[in-house]
């Protein structure tokens, strides 16, 4: 009888330690988990951050790039403008000079 008081005994000792450790374990693991979820938030934002600052440079350099395009085009057109004007402004200055307008 002594034997299994004592086994009992021993049993809750033994279970009593174990909830311990376990509601130690729990809290240890509550800890980590807000220390990851912190983390993780930090990364994602500044993941987000840097996904964004790709993003308005990729943006910048395209717009550079069509307006870099857009300005030689705009200039041949205005070099060939200034050549078509070239013979009627040659024509109307003869004119004056010569008098025959």
């Amino acid at each position: 009888m002594k034997s299994i008081n004592e086994a009992e005994e021993k049993a809750a000792e033994i279970k009593a330690a174990a909830q311990q450790k376990a509601a130690e374990i729990a809290g240890n693991a509550e800890e980590r988990s807000a220390d990851i979820a912190k983390l993780s938030e930090a990364e994602c934002k500044a993941s987000g951050e840097k996904a964004i600052k790709e993003a308005e440079e990729a943006a910048q350099k395209k717009y550079d790039d069509e307006i870099t395009a857009k300005r030689a085009v705009a200039a041949k057109y205005a070099a060939d403008c200034l050549k078509s004007t070239d013979n009627i402004v040659s024509d109307v200055v003869r004119r004056i000079v010569r008098g025959g307008c």
